[in-house]
Formats: structure tokens, sequence, C-alpha cells
């Protein structure tokens, strides 16, 4: 199996890479910004975002990419999580709460998000209503009654809306922003993982090299692929990448 090619935007920009007893140092310099600090946040997504095929999924959701994948590129994750909020404030993503994992966040690019909003929702007015101003004027990750009421939508179109699939319940009087299709990606994704980490487990001594992992067979990881799921692992920090004179090792994290 062939290793999937990082894309020339990820390729041209230079690399940021910060370990962690320099981070700390670079960051409590206070004549330094952060804005300052090159970084390839927004390379390290569009990248991610390459690796997810929507047709293996029938088009059924937006492409799909976590934050804690980044973590996995760009090493500074004070960094990561600066300039991701960043492209949140100026709409150029939209972040969603998927997982049961508290800090679980999913990206999807605004204008990937809009399209596959245009697709999937019924035409109504609280779709048009749901593209002009949750997707258009707002950064959030859920929206209260106040917030909704503002936006003008009626109580029956918060209905339509949670029919759609756009808004999940959070609590009483708030919402999540959803990503219709999200359930039947995330069945994918876990199975992905959970076979990914079965693999690593049965290994001797629960480690692994990378290219060797690429090569096997494993057919839950088929939809995502074995390297989308690699930078979810290690991301997560659920493996160590040690880079040894094969090749980097992953190393489950017990």
């Amino acid at each position: 199996m062939k290793r999937s090619r990082i894309p020339d935007v990820f390729k041209n920009r230079k690399k940021f890479r910060v370990a962690a007893s320099e981070s700390d140092h670079l960051l409590d310099e206070s004549n330094v910004a952060l804005s300052e600090v090159p970084s390839d946040t927004k390379a390290a997504l569009l990248y991610l975002r390459s690796l997810v095929n929507v047709k293996a999924f029938e088009d059924r959701i937006p492409p799909i990419v976590f934050k804690q994948q980044v973590y996995s590129i760009v090493s500074c994750k004070t960094v990561v999580d600066k300039q991701i909020n960043d492209l949140r404030e100026k709409k150029e993503i939209k972040l969603f709460r998927l997982g049961k994992e508290s800090d679980a966040f999913a990206i999807v690019f605004t204008d990937n998000y809009r399209d596959h909003i245009r697709k999937t929702l019924a035409d109504s007015p609280a779709k048009e209503r749901f593209l002009e101003t949750v997707i258009e004027k707002s950064s959030d990750v859920s929206l209260d009654q106040k917030t909704m009421t503002d936006f003008g939508f009626k109580d029956e179109e918060i209905t339509q809306l949670l029919h759609g699939g756009v808004l999940n319940v959070r609590d009483v009087g708030s919402w999540w922003i959803a990503i219709p299709g999200a359930g039947i990606f995330m069945k994918c994704f876990t199975k992905g993982r959970d076979s990914v980490l079965r693999t690593i487990r049965k290994s001797k001594y629960q480690k692994i090299l990378q290219k060797e992992l690429e090569e096997r067979k494993l057919v839950a990881v088929k939809k995502l692929g074995i390297q989308y799921h690699i930078h979810d692992i290690i991301g997560a920090e659920l493996v160590t990448k040690q880079d040894t004179t094969s090749g980097p090792m992953l190393t489950l994290d017990v």
C-alpha cells in the first residue's frame, strides 16, 4: 500500500516544529506575538481534509478532521489551538463536538459545511436563515435560545433544524451545531481506530513500525484510510511515535 502524499500546499510552507521544552520558552517571551510565529496549522488541515474520501460515504458527509490530528503534524499545541481559534473567528472553519470525550472537536471547512447543508437540508425558510446566520455570522460551537431568537428562528423552525440534523440538544434551551451524517462517520471512525489499536496491541511488545502498519490490510480502516487513523492515534496520544533506523515506530501507550 502506497503512503499518502502530502499535497503541495503542505510541502511549500515552512514547517514549524517546537519541542515541549522549547515551546515554554517561546511562549514566555512577552515580546513575541503568537500571530508572528510561522505555522502549518491551516496547511495541516488542508492535508488532513485531502485524506477524506467523501465518495466512500456516498457524499453523505463533508470532509471531517479532528483537532488532535493536527497535533500529529504541528507539535506545539498552544500554537495550533490559537490558530484554529483564529480560523474559526474568521469563519474559515467550523468546530463541532463529536464523540464522548469533552475535548473531541471536529473541524470542517466552512465552504464544505455550507455545501453539505445545501445538499442535505430540505428547502425552507429555516434552512436559508441557518445559512445566512449560523454559518455566516456565528463562530460558536453551540447556540442558546436567545441567540436563536435574535437570529429570527421560531420554535417550529428550531424543531425543523433538529429533525434535519444540523442541531443536537445540548441542554434545555441550548443546542450543539451539528453535522448531518455525523453518526455514520463516527461509527466508521470508531471502528477504524479500534482496529488500528488492536493491531498494535497484538504486536510484539505492543509496538509496530509505521510502514508495517500501513501495509496491513485492515478492513475497518478502508473508508477513511490508514493515514487518517495514524494521525488520529498519534495526535490523541494513544501511541508514542519514535524515530528508528527502520523508520517511525508506534508504541501503544498503556
